[in-house]
């Protein structure tokens, strides 16, 4: 089950900052994986009966929002929004990861050890088996650093399936002599930790220094450019040249910082270590074409391809988290969409159409080689549509395309 092939692609977008835009017109997948990428008169589709015609659009991996604050289910009460991460999945975000889990009274907030484990295990557990709209990867159970943890504690959550270290800075414990002892029980079991940067900007949020985030080695830097607050731009350049630490820009950190860390990082020739993320649902960042809006903003403000800002979203978070999904790639994880120009947009595609400044939609997500629905939810309209089997598939009408996107029919899946 789980397979089809997409043919009659435009240009299809490796994800892969090395490959660029790969050779072929077809991709076909098998049990939930690409299994082929190619031109359709050279690849097998032998056994398989779902057939995506795209018409000319292209194809791109499922876009990767690496930091947001979810609960245990699809619901953001800061915003009282239900359903908000099954609008970006249809959006086409299909992977989240979170930077710490929280809610009215969550442990989190009270220095509370036995809470925080607890927390993190539950949402792990959760997540593996809870997919927001049937299908988004909620990479949850982020550990909030607070006193009274062990090592014991580290070992149990990691038995326990729990991998992510939450946000430092972002509520807990921040101080270098306070964390390093934790953050060496974390790098004994293989735990995934990241140091964000910015002046405090909720209750309970802390500043932590260019020269502390050195100290310390995060894999990542969260809301470099501000959550949404910055820091002076001297502790940027700092990180940039004093390190190879990833460096995760949020859409409604600070504007300027945003595209300076771009460009910096681009003269260099250090595009990798880009990755993007919306810090959602906090403050404005309650966005779900979030990740969408970065990569449009990414490249049209600094002269950067649409495919480089696609790969940010997509392989470079793969990459640096160690995901099998992100890259149109033999053997991947088929979390695929097919994006296209908006209707009247510049240029032949939608590559084109990014580089122009244009927000830009898509006509069909694909998760484990399911297709899952036909544009987002309020998302931009397409130029084109994808047939199925030879059947049209894209919103009829203002209703469908404002409020309720279709999803699969039962015979779509293969």
């Amino acid at each position: 089950m789980n397979n089809l092939v997409l043919i009659n692609i435009d240009k299809i977008i490796s994800g892969d900052l090395e490959k660029g835009i790969l050779a072929g017109d077809t991709i076909v997948v098998r049990d939930g994986l690409i299994s082929e990428i190619g031109f359709e008169n050279d690849v097998d589709k032998s056994g398989i009966d779902v057939v995506v015609d795209v018409d000319g659009q292209c194809v791109a991996p499922g876009f990767i929002d690496a930091h947001v604050h979810n609960t245990l289910d699809d619901y953001a009460p800061q915003r009282k929004a239900v359903g908000c991460y099954a609008d970006a999945l249809y959006g086409g975000t299909t992977t989240m990861i979170s930077e710490g889990e929280q809610g009215p009274g969550w442990p989190r907030f009270y220095d509370d050890a036995i809470g925080c484990k607890a927390a993190a295990i539950m949402a792990k557990r959760v997540f593996d088996r809870f997919r927001p709209g049937g299908a988004l990867k909620m990479h949850g159970g982020a550990l909030v650093l607070v006193n009274g943890l062990t090592e014991q504690d580290f070992k149990e959550m990691s038995e326990a399936g729990v991998w992510i270290i939450a946000e430092i800075g972002g509520g807990g414990l921040s101080d270098p002599k306070d964390v390093a002892p934790m953050l060496e029980w974390a790098k004994k079991y293989n735990f995934f930790y990241s140091i964000h940067l910015a002046p405090p900007s909720i209750p309970g949020s802390s500043w932590v220094t260019s020269e502390a985030i050195l100290e310390l080695k995060p894999h990542k830097v969260a809301h470099t450019n501000g959550g949404s607050t910055a820091v002076e731009y001297v502790h940027i350049q700092r990180l940039i040249d004093e390190s190879d630490v990833p460096l995760e820009l949020v859409v409604n950190g600070n504007f300027v910082n945003f595209n300076k860390i771009l460009r910096g990082l681009n003269e260099k020739g250090q595009l990798n270590r880009v990755l993007f993320g919306s810090d959602a649902p906090t403050g404005q960042a309650s966005l779900s074409g979030a990740i969408n809006r970065a990569i449009v903003k990414a490249s049209s403000l600094n002269d950067l391809s649409a495919a480089d800002c696609i790969a940010m979203a997509t392989g470079n978070t793969a990459d640096i988290y160690g995901l099998n999904t992100g890259k149109i790639e033999v053997g991947r994880e088929a979390d695929l969409q097919v994006i296209d120009k908006p209707p009247g947009g510049c240029g032949n595609n939608v590559l084109d159409s990014i580089e122009h400044g244009d927000p830009f939609g898509n006509s069909m997500v694909i998760v484990d080689g399911r297709i899952i629905a036909f544009r987002g939810k309020d998302s931009r309209p397409t130029a084109r549509y994808c047939k199925v089997n030879g059947i049209d598939a894209y919103v009829t009408g203002i209703t469908e395309h404002l409020f309720f996107p279709p999803q699969v029919a039962r015979h779509y899946e293969g």
